[in-house]
């Protein structure tokens, strides 16, 4: 029970959602969508990175509540959700050049989902060599 005690005060922080801002890799779609959507419900600010871009802005568009429904002007509405194109599959300076709009559209980046998957060779995987 101390233990428990222990870890839940560390945890503790991250019990409140409110305001934290999350990159979330790979948010284009599946998972990385829904970490989005739900992340944003408990009041968290939103950085949706993926290579589909316009697949972003419309998960963008959702969460800061562009939608036919909504009662409110646009420009009244606080942004909870930016779109960075990201290839977490691209060279080192490209990466950094997205992550540095990532850090600048809220000024932070409290926590970061590394959803984002890369697919190689089956080989590769296996780790199988070509030596003859």
């Amino acid at each position: 029970m101390e233990n428990h005690a222990k870890v839940a005060s560390q945890l503790e922080p991250w019990r409140e959602l409110t305001g934290k801002v999350v990159m979330i890799t790979g948010a284009s779609s599946g998972i990385g969508r829904e970490f989005c959507l739900d992340l944003s419900r408990s009041g968290c600010r939103i950085i949706a990175a993926a290579r589909r871009v316009d697949r972003l802005k419309s998960l963008c568009d959702e969460i800061n509540g562009f939608s036919s429904n909504s009662n409110e002007s646009s420009l009244n509405q606080e942004v909870r959700a930016v779109a960075i194109e990201l290839d977490v599959s691209a060279n080192g300076p490209i990466i950094e050049d997205a992550v540095q709009k990532a850090w600048d559209s809220f000024g932070r980046i409290d926590a970061l989902v590394n959803n984002a998957g890369v697919r190689g060779s089956s080989e590769a995987e296996l780790g199988k060599n070509k030596e003859k």
